[in-house]
C-alpha cells in the first residue's frame, strides 16, 4: 500500500483530531484582531489537541501516535505544530528523561499534562545565536541553600526566541545553563525554571515581548535572570551529583555532557522531520488537485489541462517526487528507536554528535519541504500568495526550522567533515550506461556523491597542528562540504526509499517518482538528451497515476480547507452566490 511508505496513520486518533477542526480556534475562515489574540488563539488550540490526545505523558509513551499527532498539527496549524513539539517532544521528554523523580517534579509534569502551563524551551541566546557550545547563562550551586542561582551575566547572554510573553498563559521554562560549582565550570544543563503564571512573570525573570508579528506566530521574547532560585529538584542532572558535602561529580566529560544534555532534543529532529514532510504533503496535494482542475487560456494549448504543460510538470512533479521521498525519510526515522551511539567528539557543532541520522534526516527533509512549498508557489500564481491556501505559514516552518533544532548548514558541515575523514564508500563508483532500473538510479547517486567527496577533498592535505592552519585549510572547502553532505544525506534518502518500494502494481509509478528525484539531485553529470528523455517518460507515468498517488496521502478537503483544494475553487472563494445585477 502506498500509504505505508510515507506514513502509519493512527486511524482512530486521526477521526479524533480531525474533530477538532469543528472547534472555532481551528475555524480556517477566522480572522483574529490582533497579534496577541493570534497568539492566544495558538494556545486555544494546543489545550484542545491535547485533550484529544491525553496529555503529554500518554503522547510520550506512544511514540507513533505523539508523532501523528504532531503531523496533524503542522498541516492544520504551523504555529500549533512548533508550540506542540516544543512542549511535549522537547521540554516534557527532556523532565522526563534527566530529572531526578521526586514531588515537585512530578507536580510540575503534572501541570504540564493538563496544560496549567505550557512549557517553553530557553537555550539560544541574543549574542550567540545557534551556538549551543557558548551558551553563557550560569547556574551557580549555592550549597548553604543546596539551590541554584540563575544569573544572565550580559546583555547578549538573554535568552531569545522564548515563546513566554503572552499574558494570560501560563509558562514553565527548560532553561539551559553553564553550571558552576565550586568555583569550575561543570558543563551545560537543563534547569526546570517556572516563568510565569496567568498574571504576572515570576520575580528577578525579565521577559522583553518581541515587537511585530513573527513569521510562526508565537509570543516571542528576549528573557534574562537576575538571581532567581532554582531548587535541586529542578535541576535535570541525569548521571551527575553533588555530594553532601558540595562536590560535583559525574562520569562523563564536559562534551559528552553537553551531548548528553542535548540528546533528548533528538525528538525535535524526528518532529521537525514528520512535520515539514507533513506540511508538504498538504502543499502539493493543494496545488494539484488545483492544477488538475485549472485550464489555460493560453495562446499556445488553449483550453489544455495546466497538468498537460511539461513546465507544470517539471515543477509539480518533481515536488511530488520530492515529497514522497522525504515522507519515507521521516517515516524511517519514526521508526528508529535511537539506539545509535552518540558521539563524545563534537568537532565544531553538537547536533550530529547528539544522533547523527536524527541531524541528517532533520536536514534533507526540511530542504525537501522548502523546495517543495516553493516550486508550488512558483506553479500556483496569485492564489499562492493568498494566506487562506496557507503556502505562506507552510513556508515560514520550513524557514524556521532550518536554524530551529539544529542549524541546517551547520549539521551539514559537520557531517561533511565526518564524510572526508572516512574510508571513500563509492571508491571505483562509475556513472550508469542508463538509467532503466532501480540499480542504475543508485548507482547515479553514488557516482554524484563520488564527484562531490573528490570536490571537497581537492586541495592541501587536511592535517592542522593548530587553529589558524585548519581555518585555513577548512574555510576554503564549506561550500564544497555542505555540497557533500546534502548530495549523501538525498543518496541515503532515495536508497532508503527504492529498498522499500513493494514490487506490486505501484512499482513502474515509484520508480517513476524515483528516477526524477534522481535525475534532480544527482543528474548534474548527464547529458540532455538522456535527461529530457527520461524526465518526459517518467512524467507520463506520473500523470496516468496521479489520483492514486494522491490518494496515498491520506487527506480531504475536510483536513485541507484552503479554497484551492476544494472540487470547485472558485465556489470555494466566493462562498454563497453573488448578486446578479
Amino acid at each position: 500500500m502506498l500509504q505505508q511508505l510515507l506514513f502509519d496513520p493512527n486511524t482512530d486518533h486521526a477521526r479524533g483530531l480531525l474533530d477538532l477542526l469543528k472547534q472555532p480556534s481551528f475555524d480556517a475562515d477566522r480572522d483574529e484582531p490582533d497579534r496577541f489574540a493570534m497568539q492566544a488563539r495558538v494556545y486555544d488550540q494546543l489545550h484542545l489537541l491535547n485533550a484529544c490526545s491525553g496529555g503529554g505523558t500518554s503522547l510520550l509513551a506512544d511514540r507513533r501516535r505523539l508523532f501523528d499527532t504532531l503531523a496533524f498539527a503542522a498541516t492544520v496549524s504551523p504555529p500549533l505544530f512548533n508550540v506542540a513539539q516544543a512542549h511535549y517532544g522537547v521540554c516534557l521528554a527532556t523532565i522526563k528523561t534527566l530529572g531526578e523523580p521526586s514531588i515537585a517534579l512530578d507536580t510540575i509534569i503534572a501541570d504540564l499534562d493538563s496544560l496549567s502551563c505550557v512549557a517553553a524551551i530557553l537555550i539560544t541566546e541574543l549574542g550567540a545565536a545557534c551556538s549551543h557550545l557558548s551558551v553563557a547563562t550560569r547556574a551557580e550551586y549555592d550549597p548553604t541553600t543546596d539551590s541554584f542561582v540563575l544569573h544572565t551575566p550580559d546583555e547578549g547572554a538573554s535568552k531569545m526566541m522564548a515563546n513566554v510573553a503572552l499574558h494570560g498563559v501560563a509558562k514553565t521554562g527548560v532553561v539551559f545553563a553553564q553550571l558552576w560549582c565550586g568555583g569550575e565550570s561543570r558543563g551545560l544543563f537543563p534547569f526546570v525554571v517556572p516563568i510565569r503564571d496567568r498574571t504576572r512573570v515570576f520575580d528577578d525573570i525579565h521577559v522583553k515581548a518581541l515587537p511585530g508579528t513573527s513569521s510562526m506566530g508565537l509570543d516571542y521574547s528576549l528573557v534574562s535572570f537576575a538571581g532567581v532560585r532554582v531548587p535541586r529538584t529542578h535541576w535535570l542532572r541525569g548521571s551527575a551529583a553533588i555530594d553532601a558535602n558540595g562536590r560535583f561529580h559525574d562520569p562523563l566529560t564536559p562534551d559528552q555532557r553537553l551531548v548528553r544534555s542535548l540528546g533528548v532534543i533528538a525528538n525535535a529532529a524526528t518532529a521537525t522531520a514528520v512535520g515539514v514532510s507533513a506540511a508538504a504533503r498538504a502543499c502539493i496535494w493543494t496545488n494539484l488537485r488545483y492544477a488538475q482542475r485549472r485550464t489555460t487560456r493560453a495562446r499556445l494549448g488553449a483550453n489544455r489541462a495546466m497538468l498537460e504543460f511539461r513546465n507544470q510538470q517539471s515543477l509539480l512533479f518533481g515536488a511530488l517526487a520530492e515529497v514522497f521521498v522525504i515522507s519515507h525519510f521521516a517515516r524511517r526515522l519514526v521508526d528508529t528507536r535511537f539506539g545509535e551511539t552518540m558521539s563524545s567528539g563534537i568537532a565544531a557543532v553538537p547536533w550530529a554528535a547528539v544522533h547523527r541520522t536524527g541531524a541528517l534526516t532533520k536536514a534533507v527533509t526540511v530542504a525537501g519541504a522548502a523546495d517543495i512549498i516553493r516550486n508550488c508557489r512558483r506553479a500556483s500564481g496569485a492564489h499562492g500568495c493568498l494566506a487562506v491556501n496557507r503556502f505562506g505559514s507552510y513556508e515560514d516552518l520550513t524557514d524556521a526550522y532550518s536554524s530551529a533544532g539544529g542549524d541546517n548548514q551547520l549539521i551539514l558541515l559537520e557531517i561533511g567533515r565526518e564524510l572526508v575523514a572516512q574510508p571513500d564508500p563509492t571508491s571505483g563508483i562509475a556513472a550508469p550506461g542508463s538509467l532503466d532500473n532501480a540499480a542504475a538510479l543508485r548507482q547515479l547517486a553514488r557516482f554524484e556523491e563520488r564527484r562531490q567527496l573528490d570536490r571537497a577533498n581537492h586541495g592541501p592535505s587536511l592535517d592542522a597542528t593548530d587553529d589558524n592552519a585548519a581555518f585555513a585549510t577548512w574555510n576554503p572547502r564549506l561550500p564544497a562540504l555542505l555540497d557533500l553532505a546534502r548530495t549523501h544525506g538525498c543518496r541515503r534518502a532515495l536508497e532508503g526509499f527504492l529498498h522499500d518500494v513493494p514490487d506490486d502494481q505501484d512499482a513502474e509509478t515509484m520508480n517513476a517518482l524515483a528516477t526524477i528525484y534522481t535525475i534532480e539531485h544527482f543528474g548534474a553529470s548527464l547529458g540532455y538528451p538522456e535527461r529530457d528523455r527520461r524526465l518526459a517518460n517518467a512524467f507520463d507515468i506520473v500523470l496516468r497515476n496521479l489520483d492514486r498517488l494522491l490518494d496515498a496521502f491520506g487527506l480531504s478537503t475536510e483536513l485541507i480547507r484552503a479554497p484551492m483544494a476544494q472540487d470547485d475553487y472558485v465556489r470555494a472563494y466566493v462562498g454563497n452566490p453573488l448578486p446578479r445585477a
